[in-house]
């Protein structure tokens, strides 16, 4: 091969060769990054969902443990005394056959209420308790409390907000490592619950059905970190994808 001919072919190359690491980005035009933002806003409760448990001592027989279930008086009674300390009885609801609580072979019966005075909550369940002492009542065995919030929109909106902001702060540190930065939101998603339920793994969503069910299935770490008399925790967890620019 000739000298000049090899000293075009060299050119040649060079200029077909990319760019990179003569100032031009790695990264393609009009490329993307999503990452994950968590935010959360806690208030203090509004009202608080009990759910009181009623159940009889556990009973052996030659056998062992003998199935016993609660009387429908029992439960009847709890609600009497619970409207008698001043619960609204349209908020009482009485399950028979709760499948949440079970002491051996007795199964226990629920009975739930909602109520308002929060502050006022301890002083009227032990009055309750007390006076089943007294009557020799219904054997309260157990008692689970979900504290709620009334405007909880408005907490969920300062949390997704919170969110953003976190998830735009992450996606910063990220485009760094490229030298670019986060541009405008291109897509917003909330997360979803492990199961892969289409449902969002926390906001007011999974608060109400928090509250419907009354379960404490925290299996997302957007769920309420915080649920208590001190404050209700509304939490969102989404993704957030951002158009990624050259490094200002």
């Amino acid at each position: 091969m000739k000298p000049k001919t090899a000293v075009v072919l060299c050119l040649l190359a060079l200029l077909l060769v990319p760019a990179i690491g003569y100032g031009a980005s790695p990264v393609a035009e009009g490329a993307t990054m999503t990452a994950l933002g968590y935010g959360s806003v806690s208030a203090p409760p509004d009202s608080v969902r009990v759910d009181l448990y009623v159940g009889e001592e556990t009973m052996y027989g030659p056998g062992g443990p003998e199935l016993a279930f609660v009387q429908p008086a029992d439960l009847e009674e709890v609600q009497d005394l619970l409207i008698e300390q001043g619960v609204d009885a349209e908020t009482v609801a009485v399950d028979i056959f709760s499948s949440d609580y079970a002491y051996s072979s007795s199964k226990s019966g629920k009975v739930s209420f909602i109520y308002a005075d929060v502050a006022g909550l301890r002083a009227m369940l032990q009055a309750v308790l007390d006076e089943a002492e007294s009557r020799r009542g219904p054997n309260i065995r157990a008692a689970r409390f979900i504290f709620m919030v009334e405007d909880c929109a408005a907490l969920e909106e300062k949390a997704m907000q919170a969110a953003l902001n976190n998830a735009r702060a992450r996606a910063a540190r990220m485009a760094g490592l490229l030298e670019m930065t986060p541009g405008p939101v291109r897509a917003v998603s909330e997360d979803i619950l492990l199961s892969g339920v289409a449902a969002p793994g926390g906001g007011c969503i999974y608060l109400e059905r928090l509250e419907s069910s009354g379960g404490y299935g925290f299996s997302h770490s957007a769920g309420p970190a915080s649920n208590s008399l001190n404050g209700v925790e509304v939490a969102v967890s989404l993704k957030a994808t951002f158009a990624l620019e050259p490094a200002r």
